[in-house]
């Protein structure tokens, strides 16, 4: 009885001691699965429908995919946990107007510009409700802050709003290609970059945000 104990004592702490080098493989290999998929679909884009990677390409529909699934993944962490409603409903919101913004070509079929409305709608809201709940907005945006997943997001944002931005203006490509300069493959670049930021966005979301469901859903219900 007591070498069995001994024994599984012995491997419960050796699966300790391995587990954090288990869960970064595991986090490796789905991030690396994730990024393989964004990059077929630029390849997809390219070399089998002859896209220039523009408005109607599978890139920018995945984009919008990964944005959605990112809001979407925060909206239900406000829903299911209270506690840390006012950040999550304004980190959704946040991915959510970027969500819009990037559908600006179907809504300004509506008119042009149309996809400001829903957007400055949605953000105000969002702000609105964290203002007037600080409790479920400052305490959880401190503790999001301690994640390990916050400095992926924080790369990934970076690597949208500044690096690709620049990395895709047209000077440094009419720059390198002079008289042959093709703008399809400068939107093949910045595109590119832009899914790669948004697939490290949608990582990092899933990384805080399924966990955080997962302990809501196993949690008993009280009677």
């Amino acid at each position: 009885m007591s070498l069995t104990t001994t024994t599984a004592s012995q491997q419960t702490q050796a699966n300790s001691i391995y587990q954090p080098l288990f869960k970064s493989v595991s986090l490796f290999f789905l991030l690396a699965l994730l990024m393989a998929l964004s990059a077929f679909t630029i390849h997809f884009d390219v070399l089998h429908i002859q896209n220039s990677v523009g408005e109607n390409s599978w890139t920018e529909l995945l984009q919008e995919t990964y944005l959605f699934i990112a809001s979407s993944l925060f909206a239900m962490v406000a829903i299911r946990q209270p506690h840390q409603r006012g950040f999550a409903l304004l980190v959704s919101a946040f991915f959510g107007v970027m969500f819009i913004r990037e559908m600006d070509s179907v809504l300004d079929q509506v008119v042009h510009g149309f996809w400001k409305y829903p957007a400055w709608l949605l953000a105000s809201a969002a702000i609105g409700y964290a203002i007037m709940h600080r409790k479920t907005t400052v305490e959880p945006l401190m503790d999001y802050m301690k994640h390990n997943s916050f400095s992926l997001m924080l790369g990934a944002m970076v690597t949208l709003l500044v690096f690709a931005r620049i990395f895709g203006m047209g000077g440094l490509w009419q720059g390198i290609m002079q008289e042959h300069y093709v703008r399809g493959v400068k939107n093949l670049a910045e595109e590119g970059v832009e899914l790669l930021a948004y697939s490290l966005i949608l990582f990092a979301a899933a990384w805080y945000c399924l966990p955080n469901l997962k302990r809501t859903a196993s949690k008993p219900s009280v009677k």
